[in-house]
């Protein structure tokens, strides 16, 4: 059985293409199954998102798991395999698992570190998972993957340095230690930056959210929040005053908010060039070459912390890597497992023939003590087969294993 990728991703393949090869919600149960049904293929599942389409397959043999892999894809979204094929990604083995890995920190993502694409992975896989599409593999990958993500975004919190100026703003204001309680926030301008920094102001307990504008319909899809009200630009001086948080974000070719306008205490974001606001000493004000700057730490960050992500994935594909290896032994254990609990019964059997006298309680007592004692002889060959499994000689020290316990003899007898 082998591991088998085939994508398409924004990095390699034009919007148009990606925009077509997309499985919508409604039709994934039934491509799923269709998938899981083609030849060669054991296990499936399908991630489809407006920068991926990916399909993660077990199969038994490669060359025939890509041909019909492509030829689902194509068949699906009535396209040709040659149109196809000129963007189509393939990946084996332990490069699908390093590309899961990478996908689910975001270091795939066009925004380094996201997390919704961790999101979408699980539902992806979940999905599967119901339909019945996945097994003992692509479970222990979803597993693995999705544990891993999680442990390595609380570990290492790269999603935290934002790669906006707006976010950079919000995450300076609450670096000061402000409290939102009470407090009222003024956005001037709701451009492209202005609506960011409206949006984030939503997600933010603000008691009050002042939006000015100079045409005040920009502002209407923000009324759903009844903290927010919108004004025209002769309500600029009012707005100011009432702000105890100031965002300016419009572009004119003067400055337009002076200190004498702002609350004593006002703290403000000058996210424009040319400046928008008067400075003044003692002014709380931050400018865009203080986000920038502070931006460009953040972003040094983030791929600081995608290296050291590198390195813990290696590690991580060497833990998969050993249970796979360890897959060639679940039958041995089972059976070892088997041949104990029958020498329990039959040896319980006799017990109770040689003394018939024994109460219900005495044998359920008894049945209890021998089971503790087969469980304690059978825990270490059962953890020296484990490391026998990963070990350089595997092949060889298992079959001495199987041998010296006289495992898997009916299989050779089948054979």
């Amino acid at each position: 059985m082998y591991l088998l990728y085939v994508g398409l991703t924004y990095k390699t393949s034009p919007f148009s293409l990606i925009e077509k090869i997309h499985f919508s919600d409604q039709e994934m149960p039934s491509a799923l199954k269709t998938l899981k049904a083609e030849k060669s293929v054991l296990e499936s599942v399908i991630i489809s998102t407006c920068n991926r389409t990916e399909l993660y397959l077990v199969v038994d043999q490669l060359h025939t798991g890509r041909y019909y892999a492509r030829h689902f894809l194509a068949n699906w979204f009535s396209i040709e395999v040659s149109a196809l094929d000129p963007y189509l990604i393939m990946k084996e083995e332990d490069e699908v698992l390093e590309h899961l890995l990478r996908l689910s920190l975001g270091l795939e993502s066009k925004i380094l570190g996201e997390t919704q694409v961790l999101g979408q992975l699980k539902r992806g896989f979940q999905k599967a998972q119901e339909l019945g599409t996945t097994g003992a593999i692509l479970n222990e990958v979803s597993r693995q993957v999705i544990t891993f993500a999680k442990r390595m975004h609380g570990q290492y919190q790269i999603n935290a340095r934002p790669i906006s100026i707006g976010l950079t703003a919000i995450q300076i204001l609450e670096s000061k230690g402000f409290s939102y309680e009470g407090k009222t926030i003024a956005v001037i301008g709701l451009g492209e930056i202005g609506q960011l920094v409206a949006k984030y102001g939503l997600q933010r307990p603000f008691e009050k959210i002042l939006l000015l504008n100079r045409t005040m319909e920009k502002g209407r899809f923000f009324l759903g929040d009844n903290r927010v009200s919108i004004h025209g630009w002769d309500a600029l001086d009012e707005v100011i005053a009432q702000a105890d948080v100031v965002f300016s974000a419009v572009k004119v070719e003067e400055y337009i908010i002076f200190p004498h306008m702002l609350k004593e205490d006002a703290i403000v974001f000058d996210l424009c060039l040319p400046r928008t606001v008067h400075p003044k000493k003692g002014l709380c004000l931050y400018t865009i070459e203080n986000l920038t700057n502070q931006l460009d730490q953040f972003h040094a960050e983030r791929n600081a912390i995608a290296e050291k992500l590198i390195v813990e994935i290696k590690e991580e594909l060497v833990r998969f890597y050993e249970w796979r290896q360890q897959l060639g032994i679940v039958h041995l254990i089972k059976e070892i497992r088997e041949k104990a609990l029958e020498m329990q019964v039959n040896s319980l059997s006799s017990l109770k023939r040689k003394l018939p006298d024994l109460t219900l309680r005495e044998e359920k007592l008894i049945a209890k003590h021998m089971k503790g004692i087969i469980n304690q002889l059978i825990k270490e060959p059962i953890l020296q087969v484990k490391e026998l499994s990963i070990g350089d000689n595997a092949s060889y020290d298992i079959a001495l294993f199987s041998k010296i316990f006289n495992l898997g003899q009916e299989e050779n007898k089948d054979d």
